[in-house]
């Protein structure tokens, strides 16, 4: 079964570039330049013409793309097929979480699992950060992914990253010039606010939750790409975790500036999981692929 570097392939060819497939593949841009080099010599054609701004599929290419993708639309149907005739690999994972994992973790997470457990369902859910323990632990979610403070009974975190709040907003932005950034300085600019509650409780920080009731928003919406596009617009800043802006601040299309606070700063997001009930092994291993991109998005946001 070649579905590891028919996926490489696949995805070198819609990017055009080896080095943003490794970045959405999670794995090095060498080992995925090995593998389309050794698909090549196995064939005895090259498959990409070799640009000066990147690849692009030649007629040998796009005939196998077109196999690539038929083979593994293939070889997941048989996958089902054979899962339901041993009623293995089956089952439904309920997810809760902040808005910001929709950006890139969670759709990431969904689509590997889809390659390796096919036939499993899901009920994902987006929800406010402060409600997500509440979910997993009366049993509405098996697992959670959001902001970490006073946990309620019943729920633990686990695969913790640091990834706190700071302030989003659009380059030439006059806070852009700050090291860090204050909620007075916060106050004198149009804020877009993602919810009337604040993502964070008074207990973890009562200046900020004051900041967050007080303020008179430009804007509120709980739609996290509209935020960005109102953000980019020049709207107004508003206040995430860089998680949700991975690929604009790559990009440079948004910057990023923490607080001054430090109980903002020293913010974690994470996986919540019941403590009361057993999860699945289906749930366990979504949980497993969850943490391994959580780490990785971690690493790559301490270089933005």
């Amino acid at each position: 079964m070649h579905a590891s570097v028919l996926k490489y392939f696949i995805e070198v060819a819609q990017c055009g570039s080896v080095r943003k497939a490794s970045e959405r593949l999670y794995v090095a841009a060498s080992a995925v330049n090995r593998q389309i080099h050794k698909l090549e010599d196995e064939l005895g054609v090259e498959l990409f013409d070799r640009m000066p701004n990147g690849l692009r599929l030649n007629p040998a290419g796009e005939r196998l793309l077109k196999h690539a993708q038929e083979t593994l639309h293939q070889f997941q149907v048989m996958r089902t097929e054979l899962d339901a005739l041993k009623g293995e690999r089956t089952g439904h994972v309920k997810v809760a979480a902040m808005d910001s994992f929709f950006e890139e973790l969670l759709p990431s997470a969904v689509e590997e699992f889809l390659q390796i457990f096919p036939a499993v369902t899901y009920t994902i859910t987006s929800t406010q950060p402060m409600e997500v323990a509440q979910m997993v632990m009366a049993g509405q979610a098996d697992v959670g992914l959001t902001f970490l403070g006073r946990l309620p009974g019943g729920v633990r975190a686990m695969n913790v990253a640091h990834l706190p709040i700071g302030i989003v907003m659009p380059p030439g932005h006059p806070l852009a010039s700050f090291d860090t950034v204050s909620l007075k300085e916060c106050a004198k600019y149009p804020f877009l606010r993602s919810s009337s509650h604040p993502v964070i409780s008074a207990a973890s920080s009562p200046e900020f939750a004051s900041f967050w009731d007080d303020m008179e928003p430009a804007a509120t919406c709980n739609s996290t790409p509209l935020l960005k596009r109102l953000i980019m617009g020049g709207k107004g800043i508003s206040c995430f975790s860089k998680i949700a802006f991975i690929e604009e601040l790559k990009r440079g299309e948004l910057l990023w500036r923490p607080f001054e606070l430090e109980a903002l700063n020293g913010m974690k997001v994470g996986i919540v999981v019941p403590t009361q009930r057993v999860l699945p092994h289906v749930t366990q291993n979504f949980v497993g692929r969850m943490a391994r991109r959580l780490t990785q998005l971690e690493a790559i946001a301490a270089t933005l």
